[in-house]
């Protein structure tokens, strides 16, 4: 392939960058970068001045001829490197100074190259700084990191020195703000000098321009004489030295010239001391200083180590406070430390800051140093991976009742976890969720009393037992499934009198029960519905005598049958074989009507029975029930009409005998009434066969004579039979939709003219639609089985009434049944493949109509090439929320179901304005099945699909939770 050499092409072609950009992505063989034109012109030399005008018609010809290249023409350009490094330089007002000259230096700078394989490195007009690795050497890696320096300077401004180390093939971005310099500039610039070896030569005391926290005193850095400066590969710094020192602010980005890397006050991810392992971040909770150091000679070599560590030291604030302690900050405590290493991207925890007192009185903090990095003094805090425990010592029985447990938190009282727990005896109350700052109390509170027990206090991150004792807590009372059986032992003839019986407590003497059974040999009495923890007896008192018979103690939930001997009960009273009857005479005329009847003791008129009998002539009514030790009875009858009262001789209660008795001064009762009386409905409710509750009141007592349900639609004559014209009478109806009642006026029972019964208060029913609602769809996507999110919402109050999935494909009908009427519905469908939500129009929940649903803006979805599997996690959202999802890409693995070999698959990635991962791959094959895992990182599998039958190369998964979704 020809590589052709043209002077003047930049002239020709880097119009601008606009243009460019439109090139390249037209003809992106040709073009690439931001064309790359200092690179054609510092290559192509040597073509006459008459040439130019040759080449400008092939350059037009390009440019119009994107679409379809200029036969015969080649233009070959090597594929640019991948960026290893960006940086971008601006000023603290977001402006990029006119002119910047960049220095590389450091260990590894000859493997450094631009994109387009040269050395001639510069900034952009932007203010960006592309950097590349060459292909000559080895790659990249955390045993053998490549490591340089990059320096920009740009006049009025202190020189940028950023070093960097690179460890991996990934791209690293870093953004420097280039500070001014002079009477205002945030750094203070000291210099020094130091042999051959890296060593300093008298004291260097450096100090910064602003305190590290406002009203203290400003920081001062000590290296000392003697000192060997060494970078990062252990090599001596010498030379002249330039140090600059500055007052880091870390809620302000760019107050320095190395961009704060703590983001919401959180320090990612620091390397534990020593660099065992990496710790949880570490939320800031309370500053001491931040500052950041740096050291370089006049070749921009940086300082990293220096034999004797540099001592820092700064005023900090008299109001800090030490949480662990729980008080202020005193001399002799000790300050979290962590520094930041800019060329590694790494935090690192270091060891404690010391405060001491201060010259002027006041308190300052002493960091020593062992390198030049970044450096934070905080208290910090951090979730908790083992919290404390709470083992509990009680004398409670084992049960599974729930006691309510709180997390106290000790500074301020507030309750930061409430939950219900059992309390049995060597149980262990784990308390998770806390974080490594707070100190806390567990307090417990007893159901059966206003007693609590609180623990000692505990750390958050502890991980300590304490024991809780609950003695004060009262033994909770719990029912007893069944209850103590008592068999009776008796010589006496059976009998169905029943006697009294009394469950009496033990210990109080209290009577829990009183009750009435039979108590003949053999029978059992079986007590329940006790309390627990208790003793108990069972009394039974005879009905004849004044003996008494009590039980032995018992426990109240034992099962046990107990023998209980009535020996000393007298014979109990026997049914009469034969009671008296009452023959009626009487002139009334026959009726249906109800007497009031009954039955007496004679000699005490202890009333015996009462009961309801027609008093017809010659009709017999026939007493039972009785026995042989009741004595005499007298029977009376109640006339209905008058006052009168009729009643018998006194008559053995066991005399089978029928006695006559004449129904003297009774009156004739009303007659029933030859018609009903009718009530018509007015309403405005809708006609409909729903039911409503009705009652007939007599009028004069308001007691309720008739209960019955009927429909009250308008116009409607409801008809009450079975009633007396000496009744007078209202119709009640009772709304089924709110609290309101309708009465009618008072009418007597034959009135043979319909009433009016006015139900215009009743609210109107919400019934069901008789048939469904029914969209048919309009869309251009393909017919396919995949499903789509379904959404039905009532138009007013914006509420969503019922959620469903349903599949999309043009022509297709959606039946929405259930829905309640008198409302304006829409449906409402989200897209899978975008944003896009299709709402119909507003309609009637009734309506008969087919309704139109148009989708044809919905994108189509991915085609799915034959023998390649699409697996899509499908969320149950209309939208996800993406600043909620804990990751851009999850890792999945699969197996034959059957199998033990798990293989990997493709990750699955999120893409804006979707509502899944998914992702696609040839391993798998419609037909099998499979076990599926999916999860953040690989080994945390949190979301599983088992023995699923792979139908088609279109696997939809759907996830269940919504906590992701808008």
């Amino acid at each position: 392939m020809a590589n052709y050499s043209i002077p003047g092409l930049r002239r020709v072609l880097y119009f601008s960058r606009k243009y460019s950009q439109i090139w390249m992505r037209r003809c992106p063989l040709i073009f690439y970068s931001a064309f790359s034109a200092d690179r054609i012109c510092e290559h192509l030399r040597g073509i006459k001045k008459y040439q130019l005008g040759y080449f400008c018609s092939i350059a037009l010809g390009l440019l119009t001829g994107c679409k379809n290249p200029i036969d015969g023409l080649v233009i070959a350009f090597k594929k640019p490197y991948p960026v290893a490094l960006e940086v971008q330089f601006y000023t603290a007002a977001g402006e990029v100074p006119p002119s910047m000259q960049v220095v590389l230096t450091g260990p590894d700078v000859n493997r450094l190259i631009t994109t387009v394989n040269t050395k001639k490195f510069k900034v952009t007009s932007d203010g960006t700084l592309y950097l590349s690795i060459d292909s000559l050497g080895g790659r990249p890696d955390a045993a053998k990191p490549i490591r340089f320096t990059v320096a920009v300077k740009s006049e009025g401004f202190v020189d940028a020195v950023l070093p960097i180390e690179i460890r991996d093939a990934s791209s690293r971005s870093v953004a420097m703000v280039l500070q001014p310099k002079g009477a205002d500039s945030p750094i203070r610039l000291s210099e020094s000098s130091s042999d051959s070896k890296g060593s300093l030569s008298k004291e260097w005391v450096i100090q910064t321009v602003t305190p590290v926290l406002p009203t203290t005193s400003l920081a001062q850095a000590l290296v000392t004489k003697g000192a060997t400066l060494k970078d990062v590969v252990a090599q001596p710094v010498s030379g002249k030295l330039t140090a600059r020192f500055q007052s880091v602010d870390i809620t302000k980005p760019n107050a320095t010239f190395l961009t704060m890397p703590i983001v919401n006050q959180t320090i990612p991810h620091p390397v534990s001391l020593g660099g065992s392992g990496v710790e949880a971040d570490q939320r800031i909770t309370q500053l001491a200083g931040a500052f950041l150091l740096q050291i370089h000679n006049e070749k921009y070599q940086l300082v990293k180590t220096v034999s004797s560590p540099i001592s820092v030291n700064f005023g900090i604030s008299p109001q800090l406070y030490h949480p662990l302690e729980r008080r202020l900050v005193q001399a002799g405590d000790s300050i979290p430390l962590f520094s930041y290493d800019v060329a590694a991207d790494r935090w690192q925890r270091e060891r404690y800051a010391k405060v001491v007192k201060s010259s002027e009185g006041g308190l300052s903090c002493v960091a020593v140093l062992p390198h030049l990095s970044l450096w934070v003094a905080a208290f910090t805090k951090q979730p908790c991976e083992t919290g404390p425990s709470f083992r509990i010592k009680s004398s409670l029985p084992v049960s599974s009742t729930t006691y309510q447990c709180e997390v106290i938190n000790e500074t301020g009282g507030a309750r930061l976890q409430v939950f219900q727990s059992t309390v049995n005896n060597g149980e262990v109350i784990k308390i998770n969720g806390l974080e490594s700052d707070q100190f806390v109390r567990l307090r417990i509170t007893d159901n059966l009393s206003t007693a609590t027990v609180l623990s000692e206090i505990a750390n958050g991150c502890s991980g300590e037992v304490q024991v809780l004792d609950l003695a004060t807590f009262k033994k909770p009372i719990l029912k007893c499934s069944s209850g103590p059986g008592f068999r009776i032992k008796s010589s006496l003839p059976n009998s169905d009198y029943r006697y009294t019986c009394e469950v009496i407590n033990e210990a109080t003497k209290a009577k829990l029960q009183s009750f009435q059974t039979t108590a003949n040999d053999g029978d059992i009495i079986r007590v329940s519905g006790l309390d627990s923890d208790q003793l108990v007896r069972l009394r039974i008192l005879d009905i004849v005598s004044s003996a008494v018979v009590t039980s032995e103690a018992v426990d109240a939930c034992t099962t046990d049958i107990q023998v209980l001997d009535v020996a000393s009960f007298k014979r109990p009273p026997q049914r009469c074989a034969a009671s008296p009857g009452f023959r009626i005479r009487s002139n009334l005329p026959n009726s249906d009507r109800s007497y009031t009847c009954e039955v007496l003791k004679a000699d005490t008129k202890e009333r015996l029975q009462v009961f309801q009998s027609t008093v017809n002539n010659n009709d017999v009514i026939r007493l039972g029930g009785l026995y042989d030790n009741t004595g005499s009875i007298i029977f009376r009858i109640f006339d209905l009409v008058s006052s009168a009262v009729v009643a018998s001789s006194p008559v053995e209660a066991c005399n089978g005998s029928v006695i006559t008795l004449e129904l003297l001064n009774f009156k004739a009762p009303a007659p029933k009434c030859a018609s009903s009386i009718g009530f018509r409905v007015k309403s405005n409710l809708p006609n409909s066969d729903l039911r409503y509750n009705c009652q007939v009141i007599n009028a004069a007592t308001n007691g309720v004579m008739q209960s019955f349900q009927t429909t009250v639609n308008n116009g409607e004559v409801i008809r009450v039979n079975g009633l007396y014209s000496d009744e007078t009478i209202r119709l009640r109806i009772a709304d089924i939709s709110s609290a309101a009642v309708a009465t009618s006026a008072a009418a007597e029972a034959c009135n043979t003219v319909v009433q009016t019964i006015d139900l215009t208060s009743f609210k109107k029913p919400i019934v069901k639609c008789p048939s469904s609602l029914l969209f048919q769809l309009k869309s251009k996507l393909p017919n396919s089985t995949r499903l789509y999110n379904c959404e039905v919402i009532r138009e007013d109050t914006k509420a969503r009434l019922m959620s469903f999935q349903s599949t999309v494909n043009n022509g297709q009908v959606i039946r929405i049944d259930g829905l309640d009427s008198d409302q304006q519905v829409r449906l409402r469908i989200a897209d899978v493949a975008s944003t896009v939500v299709a709402a119909s129009g507003a309609v009637d929940a009734c309506a008969a109509e087919t309704q139109t649903i148009d989708i044809t803006a919905f994108s189509p979805l991915p085609v799915v090439l034959t023998g390649v599997v699409q697996i899509t996690l499908q969320f149950p959202c209309t939208e996800i929320d993406a600043s909620k999802l804990p990751t851009q890409e999850l890792f999945g693995r699969f197996r034959l179901t059957g199998t033990l070999q798990w293989q990997n698959l493709p990750s699955l990635k999120y893409t804006p304005g979707k509502t899944s991962f998914s992702t696609t791959t040839t391993l798998l094959k419609a037909g099998e099945t499979y076990d599926f895992q999916a999860g953040p990182a690989p080994g945390y599998y949190s979301f599983s699909e088992n023995n699923h039958l792979l139908e088609s190369e279109d696997w939809v998964i759907k996830i269940k939770t919504d906590e992701y979704c808008k």
